[in-house]
């Protein structure tokens, strides 16, 4: 009965392979570009398995899991699609997993080694990596991928080194073709196995040397990898070892280039001028935000930024030109940016509230119950362009920006002492620079 119940199933598999291929595809290609834009070094794979590994495999767990329909091997069999994240340096494995369950819906997790689970006879504990069965979310998605939110995909995360030490054992120690391990064979993967978890503490204290060099140097940074290992230095500094949510680098790069920034004494200098970064906001966000509200002038360049980074990302596409898309993210930035320095301004006010921040004005500045709803509103939409991998929809930004105009017409005309003076030096500051 077993026996035609697999054979059963892999058939029907075979038939929806090229599924299970697309699927697999569309994660990692999602993964590497979060990755990628947060300046984490990674090689990033994928496969749907063959129909043939898939038969064998379960005829080798049949001898245990007596399957009895397909439903059974379903549930069982949880990498019919699959990706591999090798990471440079195996520190960043908690980064990944953050961008994982921010990005992703995860069914489950399992971490390696799992605990009291040491295979006797070995010097060593074997595998380090984490696994994640996970499915695409729907949102930022076209309608004709959301098909595919319905397959399952495993995500193994660990280092180059784990990676390939794990594949050499799963081919020998499950797959024998010629027989069982010898115990000088088995020893010889302990061996092996210790030699890349020495690996492993090396790639760690290379990325910390690369760190502190990085923390040090004159010269500009060669790359938004280096950027983001010095903001993570800089973060972990700062919180006593705590975990921050650094960004996307991708973007901030670019824009400290165009402003003549790309250079750790000047990031630091950007860093030490500004009050300490504990709320939410990615930290690459809150540089933007430095950057901008200082030189509105840079909101043209930054917009080309957005639209060309976000246009090149293979998820993601557009009916609309660099120029249009960039025309719409800019109108909607300086709106912000007016929003954000008449903040500035009124805080340096005697009679303004002291320490007021964004998500308050509405009620310290007495505007109406819309006002509060629409600051909540752009201002992550603001977060979504500094820091979110997809761009939002054209017209989202166009009302997001009307909205946003509604607000700034309600403040230029507040009679709360100071609000509308400094909000008129802002937008003539503004419009100044963006002659």
């Amino acid at each position: 009965m077993s026996t035609h119940v697999i054979d059963s199933f892999v058939a029907a598999y075979a038939r929806e392979y090229d599924f299970y291929q697309m699927a697999a595809r569309i994660c990692s290609q999602k993964i590497e570009s979060l990755l990628q834009a947060r300046g984490i070094r990674a090689i990033v794979t994928y496969r749907a398995k063959r129909p043939s590994k898939l038969k064998l495999k379960l005829i080798q767990r049949n001898s245990q899991r007596k399957y009895k329909g397909s439903d059974e091997i379903r549930g069982d069999i949880a990498d019919l699609a699959g990706a591999r994240v090798a990471l440079y340096f195996p520190a960043d494995r908690e980064r990944v997993k953050a961008i994982i369950h921010e990005n992703f819906f995860v069914e489950q997790e399992k971490n390696f080694p799992e605990s009291g689970k040491k295979k006797s006879g070995k010097r060593f504990d074997g595998y380090h990596a984490d696994h994640y069965r996970i499915t695409l979310l729907e949102k930022g998605m076209d309608e004709g991928d959301k098909m595919y939110c319905s397959a399952r995909v495993e995500v193994q995360v660990g280092s180059v080194l784990m990676h390939a030490w794990a594949e050499v054992e799963h081919d020998l120690l499950y797959k024998p073709e010629s027989g069982n391990l010898s115990g000088d064979e088995n020893a010889i993967l302990d061996e092996l196995n210790g030699l890349v978890l020495s690996g492993e503490i090396a790639l760690e204290r290379l990325q910390r040397a690369l760190e502190r060099r990085l923390s040090d140097a004159e010269a500009p940074f060669d790359s938004h990898y280096e950027l983001a290992a010095f903001l993570d230095r800089w973060a972990r500094q700062l919180t006593a070892g705590m975990s921050m949510e650094i960004g996307r680098v991708d973007v901030l790069y670019e824009l400290l280039k165009a402003a003549g920034k790309a250079s750790p004494k000047s990031v630091g200098e950007i860093l030490n001028g500004v009050e300490v970064f504990f709320h939410d906001d990615a930290i690459s966000d809150q540089i933007i935000d430095v950057i901008l509200s200082k030189d509105p002038g840079m909101y043209k360049e930054y917009s080309y930024i957005q639209s060309r980074i976000r246009h090149s990302d293979s998820i993601v596409g557009s009916k609309f030109s660099d120029g249009e898309m960039s025309d719409v993210i800019g109108r909607f930035l300086s709106k912000w940016i007016v929003l954000e320095r008449t903040l500035t301004l009124w805080r340096r006010d005697e009679r303004a509230p002291s320490g007021v921040r964004i998500e308050k004005i509405a009620v310290e500045a007495s505007l109406s119950p819309d006002a509060a709803s629409i600051l909540k509103w752009t201002r992550s939409v603001r977060n979504q362009l500094v820091h979110g991998i997809e761009i939002p929809a054209r017209q989202y930004l166009i009302d997001a920006a009307d909205a946003l105009t509604s607000v700034l017409n309600e403040i230029s005309f507040s009679t709360v002492p100071g609000l509308s003076e400094a909000y008129k030096e802002a937008s003539s500051f503004v419009s100044e620079k963006r002659r």
